[in-house]
């Protein structure tokens, strides 16, 4: 039987990492871009479950939806 997988994060920066620095203005732009992708996702599933209930008065669905929520 094997062991449960364990995952690990560290937070660190980018320079911490030991990448080669020839890449790190490439990863810089890989994580914005990411950052960027999550956030506009967010905000757009945000709208949309907002807009689906919003005839539904009994249940405030924008006082529930936070990043925790997705």
């Amino acid at each position: 039987m094997e062991p449960p997988l364990k995952i690990i994060t560290v937070k660190s920066s980018i320079a911490g990492i030991g990448w080669k620095p020839q890449y790190i203005p490439l990863l810089k732009t890989l994580v914005a871009n990411v950052h960027t992708l999550v956030s506009h996702t967010f905000s757009f599933l945000k709208y949309i479950f907002i807009h689906e209930l919003e005839n539904n008065p009994a249940f405030p669905l924008e006082d529930f939806i936070n990043v925790d929520f997705f």
